[in-house]
């Protein structure tokens, strides 16, 4: 059972660190306009969750680095797919006549 739950906290954990990362660049589009003063910022906050998902998955061995990297592949499919639905959902406005 104690297996059972570190795992599935290592699969939370992962899900967390790739959202983390994801929004970390997506803060290079977001300070773009003002990128010559804020990419330290910026290269601080993806290095920062970049290496701590990687210091994470070099931490730990066998099923409990698999539960982590399943979760950070799971949250990362799971963005990715919110385009392709993104495009069975909305619609080309119909023509006006």
């Amino acid at each position: 059972m104690t297996a059972w739950l570190a795992d599935a906290a290592l699969f939370a954990g992962g899900v967390y660190l790739c959202l983390r990362l994801i929004a970390a660049a997506y803060r290079l589009l977001d300070l773009w306009y003002t990128i010559r003063t804020a990419y330290p910022a910026v290269l601080r906050g993806i290095l920062g969750w970049g290496g701590a998902a990687a210091a994470t998955a070099a931490v730990l061995e066998g099923r409990h680095r698999l539960a982590f990297l399943l979760g950070l592949l799971a949250f990362l499919l799971f963005y990715l797919s919110l385009y392709r639905l993104r495009h069975l959902v909305l619609r080309k406005p119909a023509p006006l006549e």
